[in-house]
């Protein structure tokens, strides 16, 4: 069972993307749809409303999350158990197929090889005429920044994730008020810091959200068999800017921490 604050993080998670569903859901082509890594069903919870006519599928690995899923009891959403990096559904079955945050979950876990698998095999599963579309996150390009910490807490915070960070080495230097850190990692610590427990803590260092850079992405949904119809990048919410700049001064802006590619056959 979640406990309080992981239900607000949930929560802020969700108000963050929902502009972004707009975004996606005029690109989504009625009729058999697929998400693939739906958590616990936010996503196909929101596509129900919007296609109540399509047949959705939501597949996730986790049979916690998946049990969210069903006790929302939507009718035109089916969960299902599975791992996408494996083949589940036959050739052209979808009219499309949906990736939201998680890509950099199976980056993080099995490697940039296993993106590609994904890709491949979502390449597969949409109709000739089919549709896929990826929301995750954008890496910028590696550049040499500072951060000032405006309370202890969130200082120390930041050294416990450099030294607890699994995915790479955090390389870091403290002079006066001043940390110099590559922004990769400077908006890695961003995204994670306001973890609400020890346990998404822990999940969270086991995982880099940062993962492809818009060539990076571009060159995968390429070597898929891919063309790019449409790719935009998207927007912090005000809000949670406001939020970021109460704890860290940053000499950088990163206003476009997600990006949507919407891939064609």
């Amino acid at each position: 069972m979640m406990d309080y604050n992981t239900q607000q993080h949930r929560k802020r998670q969700e108000e963050e993307r929902k502009p972004w569903l707009k975004r996606l859901t005029q690109y989504v082509k009625p009729g058999k749809i697929v998400e693939l890594g739906c958590g616990s069903g936010f996503i196909v919870e929101e596509l129900s409303h919007t296609f109540a006519d399509s047949s959705i599928i939501g597949v996730d690995k986790s049979l916690q999350r998946l049990a969210e899923l069903v006790k929302k009891k939507i009718t035109n959403v089916i969960p299902l158990k599975g791992d996408f990096t494996q083949p589940i559904f036959a050739s052209h079955t979808f009219d499309t197929a949906i990736f939201v945050g998680s890509l950099h979950e199976v980056f993080s876990y099995c490697g940039p090889a296993k993106v590609e698998e994904a890709l491949r095999l979502a390449y597969a599963t949409v109709k000739n005429d089919g549709v896929v579309i990826i929301q995750d996150f954008l890496k910028p390009s590696p550049a040499p920044i500072n951060l000032i910490f405006k309370n202890e807490e969130t200082k120390k915070k930041f050294i416990r994730f450099a030294t607890e960070f699994k995915p790479r080495k955090i390389q870091f230097e403290i002079e006066g008020k001043s940390t110099h850190v590559d922004v990769v990692d400077a908006v890695e610590f961003i995204s994670k810091y306001r973890s609400p427990n020890e346990d998404d803590w822990r999940d969270e260092m086991a995982e880099t959200h940062f993962f492809f850079t818009e060539k990076d992405y571009r060159n995968a949904a390429q070597v898929a068999g891919f063309f790019i119809h449409d790719l935009k990048k998207l927007a912090r919410r005000k809000e949670r800017a406001k939020q970021i700049q109460e704890d860290i001064e940053c000499n950088f802006t990163l206003e476009h921490p997600w990006i949507q590619l919407v891939l064609k056959k």
